[in-house]
Order: C-alpha cells, then structure tokens, then sequence
C-alpha cells in the first residue's frame, strides 16, 4: 500500500463546511503536507495535539506546511471538538466508522458492546475503559499517527 496514494484518494466530510472531498483539497501547492490520523475526537490525546497544533499553527503555516487532519467520530462532534481546542475546522475531516484507520491497519482500540447502548454509548465505554488502561498499548500516543510528506 502506497501511503500517500491512500490519503490522496481517501475522501471524508470536512468539519468546517460538512463537504464530502478528498482530504488533502487545498494543500496541493503546499512543500509540506502535514496528516494527523487521531484516534475518536474527544480522546485526551487527540485534544492535547490539536491544542499544540493551535498554539503552533502560525509558525507551522509560515514555513509552508499545510495541515489536515482525521479523527473518529461525525461532523457534529468534529464541530465541538474545534470549538473547545481552537483546532481549524476547515483542516479537520471526520470518520464516523474508522474505515482509515482500518485502511492504515492502526490499533482499533477496543470494541466492546453493551446491547442496550447506542454506538456512541459504546463508543464512550471504550474510551472511558481504554483512559483506565485497559488494553491500550505502550504510549498514550499508541493510536495517534501524524505523517509529513
């Protein structure tokens, strides 16, 4: 698998305008492209990177290098997740099944299901269960992926 191929014909809603597009729109003159794979918004890690990220932006942008980013979850949770870290929305692109994350062959995380749970009770349960340690390797960074090219 070519890994930039990938990305460049991987295509996902965009938070700032919910526009289905390829996830590199907008960087292709760029000399450097940043892609941040994040595991489900909303994970400690995941705020702690797009704060940096935030902080660091300008200076980022200044030496040429164009950002986008994908994180498990649907536009309505993108929308707060860039609400509360200043992450830009128009650099963010939601998938609400982790079919990336699957294409890239990242850790899955867990899957436990309650029957009388909905998927987003399901999916909070394994986070809340992972952020307890269970079954989450290594570092806290395990399944977050940032790739420049």
């Amino acid at each position: 698998m070519n890994l930039y191929t990938t990305l460049m014909q991987t295509q996902r809603q965009r938070v700032s305008d919910g526009a289905v597009m390829p996830i590199l729109t907008g960087c292709e003159l760029a000399p450097r492209k940043l892609v941040i794979v994040w595991p489900q918004l909303g994970d400690f890690d995941s705020l702690e990177y797009a704060w940096w990220l935030q902080r660091e932006g300008k200076k980022l942008r200044d030496q040429g290098l164009a950002m986008r980013a994908i994180g498990i979850g649907d536009r309505a949770s993108g929308q707060k997740f860039c609400d509360y870290t200043g992450f830009p929305p128009e650099c963010l692109f939601v998938d609400p099944t982790a079919e990336l994350h699957r294409a890239l062959d990242l850790y899955p995380g867990l899957s436990f299901k309650l029957p009388k749970f909905s998927a987003g009770q399901n999916a909070w349960l394994n986070l809340i269960l992972m952020c307890a340690g269970i079954d989450s390797p290594g570092s806290p960074f395990a399944t977050l992926q940032g790739i420049i090219f």
